[in-house]
């Protein structure tokens, strides 16, 4: 295989219809260079233009792919990211949705590192009573007092999901913001929205071959207020000391806080489901551990690149330790410890073995991962209400990259 540093190429893009054109990409602004556009840029590009053409309801595409390294890049955009038209480039700033939750995760790895706080701490030791009580009450028996660090962190707790689910004759917060409206949702609404309904199944087992795994968004809500407990910050604060500030991700930031970089604190790309335009701005406000961040391709590869270095930990094996154990949430794809792991089984792809990835998407088609085969990141997003289709669209991206090495 081909050494990836002696690929002759470092370049960002940023593509508009019918013409593919340089565009600033950030803090990736110190690779940009003008060699003769490679073979692999031509397929990416191409890749990027087809998955938002092919498709219906997505106005544009955001896309990065960087060596480990650093040794190269490529960012690029294409589309529109507005209404009113206003051409995507590889520098918008856009909601990262759920991956926000792998930046929670590793918040709570470096309070682990640090001793301030255990995988194995249960929750109602963290939080006070008020907060913990009746939150997961299943067949009449109260197992609130089971649920622990890691069990939040693996989606393993049985809690129902406030996001997704909904009390009886009530519209569920998804429902809500897919139809246009906001979704303001305190952390009091979410634990009073979490009591009024049934949990999937009890905290699971330690040690078990296999754990039942439920993907819900409480889980998130809850270790957020822990890590503002435990460490005695607000949470947006936690992530500027421990990860946007020691990375310079000078246009990232925790809604609707600005950006240290100075960049307006409201995303440059608008979301849709379909064609009705969302209006997510007091959601993102409540969800500061489960989808409240804000970024840009640049700065979400340079935050993958310093987690798959171990850059970010002061165990550089941290970040292999979260994806090492792993269970199902939907198929093909497994959670650990607040990352997804995604590896498909050959028959779903006979002419091309996917290598695995590991890192997270959300809900709004936006993904970082990392490929440990390729030794490359991932990052972007259509900002469409479509959660399969990163799925689709990187297999194709890793194809591309691994024919070329």
């Amino acid at each position: 295989m081909t050494s990836w540093t002696k690929l002759p190429w470092s370049r960002c893009t940023s593509a508009r219809p019918p013409d593919i054109a340089g565009a600033h990409a950030g803090g990736l602004s110190a690779l940009w260079q003008t060699p003769p556009v490679t073979n692999l840029e031509r397929r990416l590009d191409t890749l990027l233009r087809k998955a938002v053409d092919r498709r219906r309801h997505v106005r544009h595409g955001l896309a990065g792919v960087a060596a480990v390294d650093g040794s190269w890049s490529w960012a690029s955009g294409y589309g529109v990211l507005d209404p009113v038209g206003t051409t995507a480039t590889a520098d918008a700033r856009y909601p990262i949705a759920s991956v926000t939750k792998l930046f929670t995760a590793v918040v709570t790895m470096k309070l682990i590192e640090a001793d301030q706080l255990a995988l194995a701490d249960r929750m109602v030791d963290l939080l006070p009573s008020e907060a913990t009580d009746g939150l997961h009450v299943l067949d009449g028996v109260e197992r609130t007092g089971e649920i622990t660090v890691e069990h939040l962190l693996g989606h393993t707790s049985g809690l129902a999901d406030y996001y997704e689910g909904a009390p009886p004759g009530a519209r569920s917060a998804q429902a809500r913001l897919l139809s246009g409206e906001d979704a303001p949702m305190p952390f009091e609404d979410v634990l009073r929205t979490v009591r009024a309904m049934k949990p999937h199944f009890p905290p699971q087992p330690f040690g078990s071959a296999k754990r039942k795994a439920k993907y819900a968004d409480t889980n998130y809500q809850l270790l957020g207020a822990i890590l503002e407990k435990v460490a005695e910050l607000p949470l947006h604060e936690l992530f500027d000391q421990m990860i946007f500030t020691p990375l310079s991700l000078d246009a990232t930031s925790s809604y609707p806080h600005p950006p240290r970089g100075g960049r307006s604190p409201e995303p440059d790309a608008t979301v849709w489901a379909k064609d009705v335009v969302l209006n997510p701005s007091g959601a993102l406000t409540h969800q500061k551990a489960d989808g409240g961040i804000i970024s840009t391709v640049a700065d979400q590869l340079r935050f993958m690149q310093a987690l798959a270095s171990g850059a970010l930990f002061e165990d550089a094996g941290t970040f292999r330790h979260m994806g090492e154990h792993t269970n199902r949430i939907f198929f093909p794809v497994e959670y650990g410890l607040g990352v997804m792991r995604y590896a498909p089984a050959r028959w779903m792809s006979p002419l091309f073995a996917i290598p695995p990835i590991v890192g997270h998407t959300g809900s709004t088609a936006t993904w970082a991962f990392h490929c440990p085969d390729l030794d490359i990141v991932l990052a972007g997003a259509f900002d469409v209400a479509q959660p399969p289709l990163p799925f689709r669209f990187l297999p194709h991206v890793l194809r591309a990259v691994a024919s070329e090495s």
